[in-house]
């Protein structure tokens, strides 16, 4: 008897819905798909799919394997809710530079679980008085003196704010004429990415800090500068770092046929790890387990008397009687 067909939607942010769809599509005979819909609403893609449970499963592996960070939920999770999770799941600190920033995030992050041990709320960055003086000052040392810059302005003040901080991210966000500059700063650098004036740049935020929390590529839209480059953001989109969206080729082989979910990786294409070392250390630690505990038993306990008992034994050696490595 075929199990019943069920609906489950799928949530993806940085990803075109056109791709979506098409890769969707794509799995409707390997995945017994009955119903595709999609909608889109900003940067944000809901994929509704109809299948039975194990087809569900498997379609959703193969989307998260094909556009990786860009699929971050399904069902009713939020942005906010993943991004609090994965600062929380790997342990890094958040701070905001500016109020704007801080705007946008706290209210989507309030109440989050574990939040609270992840971002400070402004209360130790911009909010606090001592510490945005101490960030300002070192945005001014780090903008040198010339005419004012607002976008190298503000990696400066991201820079500052790490420093002061000592978060693992610094968020901030500045008007443009065209919208709103979402920045996100690292150890290494910082990402920007330049929000039209009819998107939501708190999600934008919140996509990025999940996404470098997590380790993972930024969505296409956005950039990467390393600590000290001015960026150039003239064009209408800045030079890509690592795109979360396939493109076409890239697409064709994480959906091909012979990967499937439950099929395991190429091991030739994976780093192989020796495990001598550790098999030797493990050896050792038997050994020397087994040493000690012929050492209690020759000697009662009394390993200070070890020396006197292998003398005792038939041909022991002649050892000295305060002999440090007796044992060994």
């Amino acid at each position: 008897m075929a199990a019943a067909s069920e609906s489950r939607v799928l949530r993806f942010f940085g990803v075109e819905e056109a791709e979506v769809r098409q890769a969707a599509s794509r799995l409707t005979g390997r995945c017994g798909l009955t119903g595709i819909e999609t909608r889109a609403q900003g940067a944000e893609t809901l994929l509704a799919l109809t299948a039975p449970p194990a087809g569900l499963r498997k379609a959703e592996a193969l989307l998260g394997r094909a556009f990786r960070a860009g699929l971050y939920g399904t069902g009713s999770e939020t942005l906010a809710a993943c991004t609090a999770r994965a600062l929380t799941g790997h342990d890094r600190l958040l701070a905001c530079a500016d109020t704007l920033a801080l705007d946008l995030l706290a209210p989507r992050l309030e109440g989050q679980p574990g939040i609270d041990a992840c971002f400070d709320f402004g209360a130790g960055s911009c909010a606090d008085p001592d510490a945005l003086a101490r960030i300002e000052a070192g945005a001014r040392r780090c903008r040198g003196g010339g005419p004012a810059e607002p976008v190298w302005d503000e990696l400066c003040r991201l820079r500052a704010a790490l420093k002061v901080t000592r978060a693992d991210f610094a968020a901030g966000a500045i008007p443009l004429p065209d919208g709103t500059l979402a920045a996100l700063a690292g150890r290494r650098g910082c990402w920007l990415c330049r929000v039209p004036a009819g998107d939501n740049p708190a999600l934008w935020l919140l996509d990025m800090i999940r996404r470098a929390a997590a380790g993972s590529a930024q969505a296409a839209q956005v950039s990467f500068t390393l600590h000290g480059e001015r960026p150039a953001l003239s064009a209408v989109h800045p030079p890509l770092q690592l795109p979360a969206a396939p493109a076409a080729p890239a697409l064709e082989t994480a959906l091909a046929p012979a990967q499937d979910a439950g099929a395991a990786p190429d091991s030739a294409a994976l780093p192989r790890r020796s495990r001598w070392p550790a098999r030797l250390a493990f050896l050792l630690l038997v050994l020397a387990a087994v040493g000690l505990a012929a050492a209690f038993r020759l000697t009662g306990g009394d390993l200070a008397a070890l020396p006197e008992v292998l003398r005792t034994l038939p041909g022991g050696p002649d050892l000295p009687a305060h002999s440090g490595a007796t044992l060994l």
